[in-house]
């Protein structure tokens, strides 16, 4: 009779523990995705941007403002991603890195968002950063948004999730700042 306990006691030990360990997973955005980088080009200008997954290019080629533009993007359950890089057009110069941070913010406020523009060095290249949050159907979204010119080309990444999603704060918080302006090709 003893011997049958152990094992039952045995067996109720070793099935809670295979129970509790099956539901052990990882909600580690280092375990869920797998970061990389992905090279734009545009114009004579060229970036690396950190990212979750590689990202496609829209089939959008102008501007609203009317300027030549390439445009990446990408968008999962937890974050929106977009690339734009802004060409002058002829006879159409870019607008300033100033003029084009307040177009934002301009836009921004229309949306109720709380708005913070920093200037960081992005390799070299002075960037504007633009951080905040809004609601979006009633649910809150913070952003990234970096602005710069670099060869003739308006850069503006951005980054977009739901306040509340961590995984979304995690992959964001995992690329911040992580973008890297080529100075110099060789050869």
């Amino acid at each position: 009779m003893k011997v049958q306990w152990k094992r039952a006691l045995q067996t109720i030990v070793l099935g809670t523990s295979l129970l509790a360990l099956a539901g052990c997973g990882s909600n580690n955005v280092m375990d869920i995705y797998s970061f990389g980088n992905q090279v734009i080009r545009s114009g004579q200008s060229e970036v690396t941007v950190a990212l979750p997954y590689e990202m496609g290019k829209t089939s959008e080629t102008t501007s609203v403002d009317g300027h030549p533009m390439d445009a990446y993007g990408s968008l999962s359950q937890h974050i929106l991603i977009s690339v734009e890089a802004r060409q002058p057009a002829p006879n159409k110069a870019l607008p300033t890195v100033a003029q084009f941070v307040d177009q934002k913010k301009s836009e921004y406020a229309k949306l109720g968002a709380t708005v913070n523009v920093e200037s960081i060095d992005l390799n070299g290249v002075q960037a504007q950063l633009i951080t905040g949050d809004f609601y979006v159907n009633k649910i809150k979204t913070s952003f990234s948004q970096y602005v710069f010119m670099d060869k003739g080309v308006l850069w503006n990444i951005t980054y977009r999730y739901p306040t509340d999603d961590q995984i979304g704060a995690d992959i964001s918080k995992q690329i911040k700042d992580k973008i890297y302006v080529t100075q110099k090709k060789e050869g």
